[in-house]
């Protein structure tokens, strides 16, 4: 009998952005790291045979947490434990699926049996493929203990067949939940599904404010282009208090000169100058300058605001996925803005995120940090 710990990946940028990541490549998060930590505790004592994981990256860095103290090990990969691939919905938000396509947004967490949505995979066919690779690796590893880190979609499909259950009768398990197999004889079978205890605080459910179902996000955000120059007032306005916000004062600041520039960019590129609404109310705007910074691989965020009373609900975070994906998009490395050296809150909301100052400057208003974050997508391991 084989013994199999299927662990669901850290939080990756997908979940913190909230955009789907179903075969999307994405990478760990700040929080995702401190769980992966977390998880290394909880297998400290635990033998491990062999280590597996599904070849995107955020699978393989949680994975490779379990080498702090099983350093004999060799992770290895297979495509055949990827998450669903979402097609047309990859790397969207989810906001903007839900609005899009609300029915399939619902099939899809509730009866994915009935889902399909151009270019997706089939539920039934991940079932199969996620079957397939855990008996595979029971007829490896006979008689053997092997973690498996995987994703959420494809544990909870293996759960809800192995149960007998219907899909929306097993919940999301949380980032690094640890769900517990037996294989013998070609058959699997269940011992525990998603027990993420080792997490205490660093649930990333917690931190988000989920309640029940994953997809039942309490302020998921749809971004829509904003149009140019209709709304200049809006733009103006936000700009400005931005800049009194960061400054405490007006000095410096020149709205028809950002207004005209914001305008031209947008014709430009309509994803360059977003909005994001919640039930229909404005919770925040970004602007991106693809040309600055270019030459340095750089992309940049000239402005980013998030509506008073909508703070502290992770919009802003979102605002960032949108930089990241959009400035991916373009093959830059890094994404790169300007902080006022005295703005402690924004400050801290770009620490968190993994910003990290490079550089200082007088700007116009007073003294600035550069700030950068690099989007490069790359396998992280425990230090």
């Amino acid at each position: 009998m084989t013994k199999l710990y299927l662990i669901r990946h850290a939080e990756a940028e997908g979940n913190l952005y909230r955009r789907a990541q179903g075969q999307y490549d994405a990478n760990i998060t700040l929080l995702g790291r401190r769980q992966m930590a977390a998880l290394a505790e909880r297998f400290r004592e635990v033998h491990l045979d062999a280590l597996w994981a599904s070849d995107l990256i955020r699978t393989q860095s949680t994975a490779s947490a379990l080498l702090k103290y099983h350093p004999d090990l060799t992770l290895h990969t297979d495509p055949a434990l990827r998450e669903v691939d979402v097609g047309c919905w990859e790397d969207h938000a989810w906001a903007e699926i839900s609005a899009k396509y609300p029915e399939q947004h619902w099939l899809f967490t509730h009866d994915p049996a009935k889902w399909h949505v151009p270019g997706s995979e089939d539920y039934e066919a991940v079932w199969r493929r996620v079957r397939g690779a855990l008996l595979a690796l029971a007829d490896a590893y006979p008689g053997k203990t092997v973690a498996v880190v995987s994703h959420a979609f494809a544990i909870r499909a293996a759960a809800a067949h192995l149960m007998g259950k219907g899909f929306a009768e097993i919940p999301y398990g949380d980032n690094t939940a640890v769900t517990t197999l037996e294989a013998e004889d070609g058959a699997l079978s269940l011992l525990s599904y998603a027990d993420a205890s080792h997490l205490g605080t660093l649930s990333t459910f917690a931190h988000q404010g989920l309640a029940g179902d994953h997809l039942a996000r309490k302020a998921d955000g749809m971004p829509v282009p904003m149009s140019m120059p209709e709304e200049r007032e809006l733009y103006t306005r936000c700009y400005s208090e931005t800049w009194l916000a960061s400054h405490g004062n007006l000095k410096g600041f020149a709205p028809q000169l950002y207004l005209a520039s914001a305008v031209q960019r947008a014709k430009e590129d309509p994803q360059c100058l977003v909005k994001l609404l919640y039930a229909d109310a404005l919770a925040g705007i970004i602007e991106l300058d693809p040309e600055r910074g270019a030459e340095d691989g750089a992309g940049w965020i000239s402005l980013i605001w998030v509506e008073r009373d909508m703070r502290g609900r992770r919009f802003g975070s979102q605002l960032i996925g949108h930089a990241v994906s959009y400035f991916r998009r373009l093959d830059r490395t890094s994404i790169r803005l300007h902080v006022s050296q005295t703005n402690a809150a924004a400050l801290a909301f770009y620490d968190a995120l993994g910003f990290r100052v490079l550089d200082t400057a007088q700007g116009v208003g007073g003294p600035q940090y550069l700030m950068g974050m690099d989007i490069r997508r790359k396998v992280w391991f425990l230090p």
